[in-house]
């Protein structure tokens, strides 16, 4: 009884997703939806390093290259972003495999700091390279409809799109944790030279998870780049947005968890957006200074995160579903 009732809440917690677009036909709304999908699916992607113990700050690279390789495929070659997500994918790749070769040794605060000046050399090469990326006036994408280049009137595409790559970057996320990968990293994470003793090559397992994370970051990359329809340095390498927004998001909700990245996206994305609009209005950058408050306030009541406080909660929701069964 308890696994059909959990299966029937979930089946209608998607119907109800896939209706929204029907119901609420606010672009602002859509926009809402459609950007904290977008920053579970990232958040995921950025959780697959915590499994390790690593704290990255240069994700933004990955995502800039994946939007970069994916729209400039488009607007200098007329390549489908479709077609063009395996250029994506394959140059994320490529990168990772770069950044992993001088951060194989390094851990802690020297890995964090590594990944911040790989993101800062990129974002020098696409503000000087002008013939390729136009520098920082940065590039527009052509404004021509239809699926194939992922051009919409509406919203409403964009969001079941955001909706599949949040799901999709989850699903992976959970299946990396509970599979030997996932195993070994959290053995990593826990003692390294422990796990090393046990057989766990644990270069291997760190440099199989930033690929997996890099690649993911790309493809999210890539559909924001066509979200957005700019290609330009400043937003793309954004530090606040992909490579701060994704590890607050997951400290906030429950960093190196399953669920933890999602319930932090949910709660920060609406809340960030909320913060500035009405704060930015009063002084610029005083919505990163409640920010700042709240992941204070959470990792010295609430080191585990949001989930820490709702796992007790599911717990007991799992046993009042089991007794009920039982009295069925």
């Amino acid at each position: 009884m308890k696994k059909y009732t959990l299966w029937i809440a979930g089946g209608l917690g998607a119907l109800l997703l896939l209706l929204v677009p029907l119901y609420f036909k606010s672009t602002f709304v859509l926009h809402i939806y459609t950007l904290t999908f977008f920053y579970i699916g990232l958040t995921a992607a950025w959780n697959i390093m915590a499994y390790g113990g690593n704290l990255s700050l240069g994700h933004a690279s990955f995502f800039a290259i994946g939007a970069y390789v994916g729209a400039l495929l488009y607007v200098k070659l007329g390549i489908s972003p479709w077609i063009g997500l395996t250029g994506a994918v394959a140059a994320s790749f490529v990168g990772g495999m770069i950044l992993s070769m001088p951060l194989i040794r390094l851990r802690g605060p020297f890995f964090t700091l590594a990944t911040i000046a790989f993101t800062e050399v990129l974002r020098l090469i696409a503000i000087d390279w002008r013939d390729l990326t136009h520098g920082s006036a940065g590039l527009n994408i052509p404004f021509d409809l239809g699926w194939l280049n992922l051009t919409f009137k509406s919203g409403a595409p964009f969001y079941y799109i955001a909706l599949a790559l949040a799901v999709g970057s989850v699903w992976l996320s959970r299946w990396v944790r509970y599979s030997a990968l996932g195993y070994h990293l959290r053995a990593a994470a826990s003692d390294d030279q422990a796990a090393e003793a046990l057989g766990v090559d644990f270069n291997l397992v760190q440099i199989t998870a930033l690929l997996i994370s890099a690649t993911l970051t790309a493809v999210l990359g890539l559909f924001y780049a066509f979200y957005s329809y700019v290609l330009e340095p400043a937003t793309l390498f954004s530090f606040e947005l992909f490579s701060l927004q994704p590890a607050l998001n997951a400290i906030i909700g429950g960093m190196g968890t399953v669920w933890g990245p999602v319930i932090g996206a949910v709660f920060m994305t609406p809340l960030g957006e909320f913060l500035r609009f009405y704060l930015g209005t009063i002084q610029q950058g005083l919505n990163y200074v409640v920010y700042g408050i709240i992941l204070i306030m959470t990792v010295r009541f609430f080191p585990g995160g949001i989930l820490s406080l709702l796992t007790p909660l599911g717990v007991r929701f799992k046993r009042w579903i089991g007794d009920t069964g039982d009295n069925q």
